[in-house]
């Protein structure tokens, strides 16, 4: 099995499960019923068939696959970390969201990842922009359009 057909067979997987997740959204009570739930299916069904594009591209493959083309799981490189640590970063931050409200949560995240990207070299600039977009967002959303984020219940605003 080469990397193309497992990358092929987890895309097919988190396209089916995303869309099937996105059609069981609530319907909305005014409006269109489904206007909300057609972007999030367009994206699911999407990446079902782009994910089955590649399983159907690596079983057309005349070639079987060798040992130069095959996986290799071995200890993770250095952009294999950085990766892992995005990911990780991003499941930290759905599971703070709600309990430590937007700005927090975003701050955090936001350095981290920037953290990542930019290295010990930036970090002044690496929290000034965490901040700013954090707190912007915030105000952008709450203020201006009205929209209600996740509070920060440490300072409740």
């Amino acid at each position: 099995m080469t990397w193309n057909m497992i990358t092929g067979l987890i895309a097919t997987l988190i396209g089916v499960a995303y869309g099937w997740s996105a059609w069981n959204l609530p319907r909305a009570t005014f409006g269109s019923a489904t206007g909300h739930i057609v972007y999030p299916v367009i994206l699911g069904a999407l990446m079902t068939f782009l994910g089955l594009v590649l399983i159907v591209k690596e079983l057309l493959v005349k070639e079987k696959p060798s040992a130069r083309n095959a996986p290799k799981f071995g200890p993770l490189t250095r952009h294999g970390k950085e990766i892992a640590a995005a990911i990780g970063a991003s499941l930290v931050y759905a599971i703070i969201f709600e309990p430590l409200g937007y700005v927090i949560s975003t701050i955090l995240y936001l350095g981290a990842v920037l953290f990542l990207v930019n290295g010990r070299v930036k970090v002044a600039r690496t929290v000034i922009v965490a901040v700013f977009f954090s707190v912007g967002v915030y105000v952008l959303f709450s203020v201006l359009l009205g929209i209600q984020l996740p509070r920060m219940p440490l300072l409740d605003i």
